[in-house]
This record gives C-alpha cells, structure tokens and sequence, in this order.
C-alpha cells in the first residue's frame, strides 16, 4: 500500500478497453456479446434482474474470462471475489477470500512456509519452493450481502449494453470497497505493527 488510507481497491481498464477493441469501442464489449448466457434467464435476452445482471458482468470483466481483465484489483491481500444469488432473497452473497496472518492456535507449527510476499502480492508459493518445504497458507472468507437497491439497475435490458455492465461492476467495486477496506486497513496496521 501507498500509505494513503484512501487506497482505491479496484481498477478499471478504460483506455485499454477502449484502444484494444476489436469493434474499435469496447473490448470488454465483444467478450459480453461471448457470453450473453451468463446474464440471461432464456435465450439471448439479458435478465433486468440487477443480481443476475450485476453477477454476469462481474463474472465477464475479471479474469479468468477476460484476460487481462477489464477489472481487477490492487488490495494484495484479495485472493478472489466471487458472488452468488441469494436463495433469501433477490440480493446478492459476495465470496471475498483474504489472506491472513497465521492464527494463534497455528502460530507454534514448525516447518511451514507463509504466502510468498514479492511482487506486491500474497502467492502461493511456486512447485519447487513447496518441493523444498510444504506451505500453510492461511486466508478469510468474507460472506456478505448486497442488496438489490446498492445494485445497478440495467437501463437497456434485455439488450445487453456494455455502458450498463461497466455501470454494474463499479456500482459492485464501489460497495465491495466500502465494506472491505476498514477489514484490509486492519490487517495490514497489523501486520505492520509485527514487522517494526
């Protein structure tokens, strides 16, 4: 991290999207006209539903179906971020894994290597350094929910519209970051506290 608390979590490819397209106005376009399926309830018509909808394009702007993505993101510690219907209700149960420090409980086991810390992220470490010494790699699952209302609601369904997706995955950054950065500042003052 930069030390800056204001740390933006998540990062939107634009000028890329826009210089790499295929049809000269959106990359991030042609891969959702690929995979209309994931965004529609029959067919080829885009679901209204700002869950479903909301899932889709998050699903299409992130590796590993775009790669690179036209979305991804800078807080090291996220492994993934995945998201799924609610059966409660129409919201939607965001899947965040973390990785954290090695639990107290945890804390005595010898022999175990950590996640790998280079290049500003936490890795698993490769086959040959695991040949060498096995890992405990330990992370969090955040489980939470996302209303309908915090969701964007698609203007153009059942056409699937590129404006209306990107408008969806950053509505969805936008919350994920509100509700993940007071959990990630933790953690990383933590770990900070340690390496002094």
């Amino acid at each position: 991290s930069n030390g800056s608390d204001r740390q933006v979590m998540f990062r939107f490819h634009d000028i890329d999207d826009r210089e790499r397209a295929s049809d000269g106005v959106s990359r991030y376009g042609a891969y959702l006209r690929q995979n209309v399926g994931r965004f529609a309830d029959w067919g080829e018509l885009a679901s209204a539903d700002p869950g479903m909808f909301s899932r889709g394009a998050w699903e299409v702007a992130t590796s590993p179906v775009m790669s690179p993505p036209y979305l991804d993101w800078t807080a090291e510690r996220v492994q993934s971020v995945t998201f799924a219907p609610s059966e409660h209700d129409g919201s939607l149960i965001a899947r965040v894994q973390l990785a954290v420090p090695r639990p107290a409980a945890l804390a005595g086991v010898r022999g175990f290597a950590e996640w790998d810390r280079w290049n500003g992220g936490y890795s698993e470490p490769y086959d040959d350094a695991v040949a060498r010494c096995p890992a405990m790699l330990t992370s969090t699952l955040l489980l939470f929910t996302i209303s309908t209302g915090e969701l964007w609601r698609p203007l153009y369904a059942p056409d699937l519209d590129v404006r209306d997706a990107k408008r969806a995955v950053k509505r969805l950054a936008a919350v994920l970051e509100a509700r993940l950065s007071p959990i990630i500042r933790t953690l990383d003052t933590a770990a900070a506290g340690v390496a002094r």
